[in-house]
């Protein structure tokens, strides 16, 4: 066991101290980089990529004539009167034209509505269907969404069409034709009464996309835990210059390797606390308060609900770069092993859209946990009480720094 000398200890923390703070002259510019590329990233995601769909209306074409129909008037009034008018646009097309639309990705579908469709629909034939076309195999989110209501819509004329033919059917049976104009026009507007209202029979709760979040704050979370679990590639200028023969040394003068590792890794704990807190507090002051998030979130709990995080991710990181001393290798390591995890954690795609299997196992992994945690601590998220499995986490990953700088040591003295 290591004899305690506080002074030795204290001069030994100040060392390291002064050590870090030459280096964050090179470390922190490239930090700032990495949290603004990300940002860059997260932005043109949300604007201009696959999460810019949840903010837009689906385009379905409509091949065919609705002028001389009541077709057209059907149409005009599911998109002046029906809830549906705020997520689908029909757009009258010719068929060359759906077709081009159509392969550019301008359309997530169309509709071919022969001539003769009408006419079946008005006297009960139904034997001249509609003609539509999406895509087949992988489909993004319209293009599942665009079969769910193609699949709604036909049981809702299927269904309108069965209850006004049943009525006519039971009228003429006990002989009272004499009103049945009149009562099928009552039948048919209360099933469009019906069908217009049909918003008010639920009652809408969003749920989020993931852990309690709606889909801006979710990524939000993964996009700045990213930032923390790659910090470890853009600090290695702090490891890699460090003298191996150092740890001998200082046993000599009477600190141990758990010494050592602590006043070491506390060093680049604060470094790296200080390269998160900068760019989140210069984001609270542009974006006024995380307004983006469309939520209020203080700066100060933020920062707090880091610290622990950090103590995670700068722990691994410290790890990796004490057991592992070839430098390209480490580097790889890190990267590749970072995106592996987080992607198994839903940082890219939510764990949901996984197997239960693989998505237990990202639950349990160390970008797992800080989501879970990072998530809970942000409003609307879902109390996952994962803070002792962030520490046994930070405290195995020092533990292993321990016994390996003990191990270099004890080797290099043989």
């Amino acid at each position: 066991m290591d004899k305690i000398k506080p002074m030795r200890y204290l001069k030994f923390l100040s060392v390291q101290l002064k050590r870090a703070m030459k280096l964050a002259v090179g470390i922190f510019p490239t930090a700032m980089l990495l949290f603004a590329s990300l940002g860059v990233a997260a932005f043109f995601l949300f604007r201009f990529g696959i999460l810019s769909n949840s903010q837009t209306r689906y385009q379905i074409g409509i091949v065919g004539s609705l002028d001389e129909t009541y077709l057209g008037f059907g149409i005009y009034a599911v998109q002046t009167l029906d809830s549906s008018r705020f997520m689908v646009d029909f757009i009258p097309m010719e068929e060359e034209e759906a077709q081009e639309a159509f392969r550019k990705g301008e359309i997530v579908a169309y509709v071919i509505v022969p001539p003769e469709f009408l006419d079946s629909i008005v006297y009960g034939k139904n034997d001249v269907p509609l003609i539509y076309v999406a895509s087949e195999g992988q489909k993004n989110v319209g293009g599942y969404l665009m079969d769910e209501l193609a699949q709604v819509v036909s049981r809702l004329v299927t269904s309108s069409q069965c209850s006004i033919y049943s009525m006519q059917e039971v009228a003429y049976e006990l002989g009272k034709t004499s009103q049945l104009g009149e009562w099928t026009d009552d039948l048919n507007l209360q099933l469009i009464n019906y069908v217009l209202g049909r918003t008010g029979l639920v009652e809408l709760e969003e749920l989020g996309l993931s852990k309690g979040l709606l889909v801006r704050t979710y990524y939000f979370c993964a996009i700045l835990l990213l930032f923390c679990f790659l910090f470890g590639v853009g600090s290695a200028g702090f490891f890699l210059h460090r003298n191996d023969d150092l740890g001998k040394w200082m046993m000599m003068r009477g600190i141990g390797p758990t010494g050592q590792v602590l006043c070491e890794y506390l060093t680049y704990f604060l470094l790296m606390l200080l390269c998160v807190c900068i760019p989140l507090s210069v984001m609270n002051v542009v974006t006024k308060g995380f307004r983006f998030l469309n939520m209020k979130v203080w700066l100060d709990e933020l920062l707090w609900t880091m610290v622990p995080i950090v103590l995670l991710a700068s722990s691994m990181h410290y790890m990796i770069y004490e057991v592992v001393k070839n430098p390209v290798a480490n580097l790889l390591l890190q990267f590749i092993g970072v995106l592996g995890m987080g992607y198994v954690s839903g940082y890219i795609y939510p764990a949901s859209f996984f197997p239960a299997g693989i998505a237990k196992i990202g639950e349990v992994l160390p970008t797992g946990v800080a989501l879970e945690y990072l998530s809970a601590g942000l409003p609307g998220g879902e109390n996952a009480g994962s803070f002792w499995h962030l520490m046994l986490y930070s405290v195995a990953f020092l533990t292993i720094s321990v016994l390996t700088r003990r191990w270099m040591i004890m080797r290099e003295s043989k």
